[in-house]
């Protein structure tokens, strides 16, 4: 075995250093190592089932469509650049290159990646050739020659002698695995025969050992650098790092079929257990000990790459291809059921999911391709994982529980997911998200997202060369209001990032420097909660001063931005909502500018949002246009209502807010520099209409307030609010409606009373509080917004009465507990 690893290097042109043979080595190493372990383990009925599953994979390719998706040349036209010597003609230039500037030995990831474009599309060339000889457009004679075979073991050869110092990720672990997989069973006879010592062909002997060593770094790239790189089939390999879990660890890799090409029982055993287990909820409160640390959450929302709210990618592409191999293994001796586990959170996901998806539209900011044009619209991503259910596990649910799929599946397909029947905060009202620091409503009217922070979770990763380029406020307090779903991301063209509604921050979009962040940004503070009853109230509030979530110590991969953009830091804030009936009260306590030394204004936008109908104000006892250029909330000392037609309307609290603004504005779009994506995007906009409000708090502010109101019914608002602010500071701050049947307080300090206006509250511990009369019935509800695992209960006093509110321990840490009440 060692000769033929020689064998294989002594094939190679391409230059070799000693540190090249030694990354060869360790690739050629695995093999044979993974290679006996497949042997060590005997079971007849396990290996019938084995030559029956790689026939399978000779007619049914595996991640067919990267194929299709990454290759343009027919299989004529890859063949006539094959030269006799295995190089492809035209990447003759850039062979060099990696030659002549020592790539291999590279242990920067952008050098290494060369070497990646080059081995990527010479494998998918090789591919598209087995593939054709595979469907018999393509006669064995014609393709499977001596240059066919010594294209694999020279591009090979590139591939498995790079540094592993470098990050060998999307190529190593995904693309170039899966071609060599597919290769490998596209070729199955010759492969057989290679196997069972009958061929006499070297290059095919040894393309076949260098297949197996390709498509092998699916289970070994990138390295782990812990001990699970000594012994990759072992449940551990498959835990507890955000590049082998979730989508990363199912989605993307070859991992099942590469099983089948060793002949492992051991690795389809592992990978059996790894689907059924990893269809499973993390919390905050149970990262250490949950399965994954991304995924599904247990608040019905989802992470990806971190602490991430990513709700759409990595947790809908891990789930999916957890039950996709479930299902392939069905009728197999690795069968598994689905566990009460894997049902509850498959359904909570559907429940929490549809939260972020309103009428046919993702939420935009809470994924890396939000400033894509036109991205995001259709019905809802997790549609797909229900329909598969009822497809290949119907039987698995109750008749309720197949009855909410099926009515899901309905609903999502009408872009309108209702689901009526169901109570307040399942699927319309409010819910607070205590995983992601996200409060919502949706109904069928509108929908309304407030996307908070805290140094618990991550930001929203950018990513300047393939993504979103300006992700830096999107949790600090960003404030989403939406009738049809498409207000915000139809302008991003002429978005101002420091001007995104809800942000108290620095103007200036032009002093940001677009930075690649793996991990985004979050708050110093340990401070974000809401309370609601799922109803149509509820209340939130965090902490807020901006930190790079890539300066914490336990981050993989953190980027290009580590002392970049000064001037979208040291901005603080103490952020609160009320959402009451169709309004919501947002007020700001302890604006300090930090870092008064740097230009810019300190600003609260109040929104930024597409101007699509007439705007007007209500002066003098009507409603009016709006006239052009900036214009003030006040008029002759009292503020104004700015309303657009058939959307929203917005005034501000005197008392609260000194000066505010408002304007329509035209703005060029420059789409390309927030997502270079968009160049493959057709009929871009090339500028979009904007109505922009705002309060104006000052370049050197400290502790300064702010109060604003945002009306989201179909009416005009009121004459008089219906509503009161009883407190706005830094300690507390709390609104309660004008007939006292609805309070709503966020208490940032323990053993705090509220005493104004004739309300009466003090609690035991910081928290968030909502008391809502409902007929006889007092119903309060409590968070603990700093999710202290340890605290077990807060006591509430109100009215000289003491009660004790048992928190939610576990998983489900951090979610509202309620008592109705007879006061």
């Amino acid at each position: 075995m060692k000769k033929l690893f020689f064998v294989l290097c002594a094939i190679s042109t391409v230059l070799c250093s000693h540190a090249q043979e030694a990354e060869r080595k360790v690739a050629y190493d695995n093999y044979v190592k993974y290679s006996t372990q497949a042997k060590s383990v005997k079971d007849d009925k396990k290996e019938a089932s084995i030559q029956e599953y790689r026939k399978g994979f000779n007619t049914t390719p595996y991640r067919y469509n990267q194929l299709s998706g990454e290759m343009k040349k027919t299989s004529k036209e890859c063949l006539a650049l094959l030269g006799p010597d295995g190089h492809f003609t035209d990447l003759a230039q850039q062979e060099t290159k990696i030659v002549d500037e020592k790539m291999l030995q590279s242990k920067y990831t952008p050098q290494s990646d060369e070497v990646a474009k080059v081995v990527s599309e010479a494998i998918n060339r090789l591919w598209k050739m087995a593939d054709a000889y595979r469907l018999g457009e393509m006669k064995e004679k014609e393709v499977l020659v001596d240059k066919f075979y010594k294209a694999i073991i020279y591009y090979g050869n590139l591939e498995t002698g790079r540094n592993n110092q470098a990050h060998r990720f999307h190529a190593s672990c995904f693309l170039i695995p899966t071609a060599a997989v597919n290769i490998y069973f596209s070729l199955l006879k010759q492969m057989d025969e290679v196997e069972a010592g009958r061929s006499k062909n070297t290059l095919q002997n040894d393309a076949c050992v260098m297949l197996k060593e390709l498509a092998l770094q699916c289970w070994t790239q990138p390295f782990r650098n812990d001990a699970t790189d000594n012994n990759v089939v072992q449940i551990e390999r498959f835990r507890n790092h955000v590049w082998w879990v979730g989508g990363n660890a199912l989605a993307y890799r070859s991992l099942l079929p590469t099983a089948f090409m060793y002949k492992s029982i051991p690795m389809i055993d592992l990978l059996s257990e790894l689907c059924q287990r990893g269809i499973s909820q993390t919390s905050q409160t149970t990262y250490n000990e949950s399965f994954w640390i991304e995924g599904f959450t247990a608040d019905g929302a989802g992470w990806g790459h971190g602490k991430q709210s990513l709700i759409w990618g990595y947790p809908i592409d891990g789930g999916n291809n957890a039950l996709n191999m479930l299902v392939m293994l069905k009728d197999s001796p690795w069968e598994k059921k689905l566990t009460q586990e894997n049902k509850e959170t498959l359904i909570n996901f559907f429940r929490g999911g549809n939260w972020y998806h309103y009428k046919g539209n993702e939420l935009p900011c809470l994924d890396r391709y939000s400033s894509v044009y036109g991205r995001g619209s259709g019905t809802i991503p997790s549609l797909g994982l229900a329909k598969s259910l009822m497809k290949d596990w119907k039987t698995s649910f109750t008749d309720s529980e197949q009855k909410e799929i099926e009515q899901f599946i309905q609903e999502a397909n009408d872009k309108a997911i209702n689901m009526s029947q169901f109570d307040n905060g399942i699927y319309s009202g409010t819910r607070w998200f205590f995983n992601n620091d996200d409060l919502m409503k949706k109904n069928a009217d509108y929908h309304i997202m407030v996307n908070m922070a805290s140094n618990r979770c991550d930001g929203i990763e950018s990513a300047t060369n393939f993504a979103d380029c300006y992700n830096f406020f999107n949790d600090d307090g960003m404030t989403f209001f939406q009738r049809n779903g498409t207000e915000y991301r139809k302008i991003y063209g002429g978005w101002d990032v420091t001007a995104s509604p809800g942000v108290t921050a620095r103007e200036g979009m032009e002093k940001i420097k677009p930075v690649t962040n793996w991990r985004g940004y979050n708050s110093k503070f340990n401070f974000s909660g809401s309370a609601t009853s799922g109803g149509e109230n509820a209340v939130a509030g965090f902490v807020f001063e901006k930190e790079n979530a890539s300066d914490r110590d336990d981050v993989n991969d953190k980027g290009t931005n580590k002392n970049e953009n000064e001037c979208i830091y040291g901005v603080q804030v103490h952020k609160a909502y009320f959402m009451q009936g169709d309004y919501l009260i947002a007020l700001g306590a302890g604006v300090n500018n930090l870092r008064p030394e740097l230009e810019g204004t300190i600003r609260t936008t109040i929104d930024q949002t597409a101007k699509e109908n007439d705007v007007v104000v209500f002066e003098n006892g009507s409603w009016q246009k709006v006239k052009s250029g900036v214009q003030s909330f006040f008029d002759k000392g009292q503020p104004v209502w700015i309303k657009q037609q058939d959307k929203f309307a917005y005034t501000v609290l005197p008392q609260y807010s000194k000066k505010a603004y408002y304007t329509c504005e035209t703005k060029s779009a420059d789409w390309l520099k927030m997502n270079i994506q968009n160049k493959t995007v057709k009929d871009l906009p090339a500028s979009v209409d904007i109505l922009r409000l705002w309060i104006d708090h000052g370049r050197e502010v400290k502790n300064d307030t702010y109060g604003y109101v945002v009306y989201c019914g179909k009416d005009n608002p009121t004459a008089a609010l219906p509503f009161v602010v009883l407190q706005n500071d830094t300690s507390i701050q709390a609104v309660k409606s004008l007939d006292s049947n609805l309070i709503q307080v966020v208490f940032y300090d323990g053993n705090t009373q509220l005493n104004q206006q004739g309300v009466r509250i003090s609690v035991s511990n910081p928290c968030i509080v909502q008391i809502e009369v409902k007929g006889k019935e007092n119903v309060i509800s409590v968070q603990d917004p700093q999710m202290n695992k340890d605290l077990k209960q807060i006591t509430v006093t109100f009215n000289n009465k003491s009660f004790v509110f048992e928190l939610p321990q576990g998983k489900l840490s951090g979610k509202p507990v309620t008592q109705k009440l007879n006061l």
